[in-house]
């Protein structure tokens, strides 16, 4: 790897930290924030409405990033983020929490396709494992550091030193972006992206079909326990913030420890799908497993959540490591499309949440959770591996 990729993907590693501790910050708090201007079962519909549009956004990106470029189409997702939050301490109605949330999550997921952009573009097919994993690593770090902090913030001051905290944040994260790239260019056919030949292309490469849906699957589990986790240990288990926030931290460990190692050996030694079958069987055992749990004892969730996690970190650095060895910066509507199953993911996690949640009592919902993510085993199994 010559300097000057060394030297941008340095830039982006530590971006990558301040974006993921102002992601963090609000990531777990979210759904208690809107639960003040709203009900329960009007929470789902928010984030519904939100990634429904934040889909169609994600599907007329490329041919902006075509137009502008990645580095001014990322400054526009940041300051947008920006906004939102803006609004968040100066507007808080529930109509202008409404049109803030809508645009936080829109921003938050065209930064995710710009950065996938950036950092596609300095790593090489034999490195994407370790690349990645590396990415992954430091990206959870910020993870790690936040949920214990937040907490203690929360309990304290409220939500609008945390929006601040963030807004703070996040300028660092576009001051980094701005000096590392400001000569990042890539070329591309200006309005040729677009949804059905992305899909057509998509219909005819049965490997990419079955990692969009464990990368699908994924989403839908992250959707389920970033929404609704908090809300079940708070509210049903009785758990403070601060239990919460020690139990989220622990949880995130294996996102630190195990992504970097599995990335470096699916390059080295070993294909993907044997890693990412094993990380489906986790995900599902565990999230099962907290259908049985009726103990409010720190120490219980914070095992039961840190092992479903085991599984999700492998998943999920298992599925990055495929698929980008697969693409480059230039498929930017192939990265597109791959993005947009998250929003996918909670458009259709609502839905399932909202009816579960009618129909039968809370911990139900973890129940069928982990039954339908037994449906990836059979697919990630089909998958012909890099190696």
């Amino acid at each position: 790897m010559n300097s000057i990729k060394t030297k941008k993907i340095i830039g982006l590693l530590l971006a990558t930290l301040f974006m993921a501790v102002s992601l963090a910050q609000l990531a777990y708090i979210q759904s208690t924030f809107l639960n003040q201007y709203f009900t329960l079962e009007f929470v789902g519909i928010v984030f519904f409405i939100s990634y429904l549009l934040t889909f169609f956004a994600i599907n007329g990106y490329p041919n902006l990033i075509a137009k502008l470029g990645n580095l001014k189409t990322v400054i526009i997702a940041i300051v947008l983020e920006i906004l939102s939050l803006a609004m968040f301490i100066y507007l808080p109605r529930p109509e202008w929490i409404f049109i803030g949330t809508i645009i936080y999550v829109i921003a938050i997921n065209l930064i995710g396709i710009n950065y996938d952009i950036f950092l596609e573009a300095y790593t090489a097919n034999t490195k994407t494992g370790k690349i990645r994993g590396l990415y992954y690593t430091i990206y959870n770090l910020g993870w790690l550091a936040s949920p214990f902090f937040t907490s203690l913030i929360f309990e304290k001051y409220g939500f609008n030193l945390i929006f601040g905290i963030i807004i703070f944040l996040s300028v660092i994260f576009l001051a980094i972006l701005s000096f590392s790239f400001f000569n990042f260019k890539i070329n591309y056919p200006k309005n040729y992206f677009n949804f059905r030949k992305t899909f057509a292309a998509l219909g005819k490469n049965k490997d990419m079909q079955r990692i969009f849906f464990i990368a699908l699957l994924l989403q839908i589990f992250y959707a389920i326990m970033v929404v609704y986790a908090p809300l079940y240990l708070s509210e049903y288990m009785g758990l403070s913030w601060t239990q919460i926030g020690i139990i989220f931290t622990v949880m995130l460990l294996p996102f630190v420890f195990l992504q970097y190692p599995a990335g470096y050996l699916a390059d080295k030694y070993w294909g993907e799908k044997e890693m990412m079958t094993a990380g489906l069987v986790i995900m599902a055992i565990f999230s099962i497993a907290i259908f049985f749990i009726d103990t409010p004892t720190l120490w219980v969730w914070a095992l039961i959540l840190f092992l479903g996690r085991v599984g999700a970190s492998l998943t999920e650095i298992m599925r990055d490591t495929y698929f980008f060895k697969k693409v480059d910066s230039t498929n930017i509507d192939m990265i597109n499309a791959f993005r947009s199953t998250t929003p996918l993911a909670y458009l259709i996690a609502p839905i399932g949440a909202s009816l579960t949640l009618y129909l039968l009592p809370f911990n139900y919902l973890f129940l069928i959770l982990g039954l339908f993510l037994t449906s990836g085993l059979t697919v990630s199994l089909m998958i012909r591996d890099t190696k």
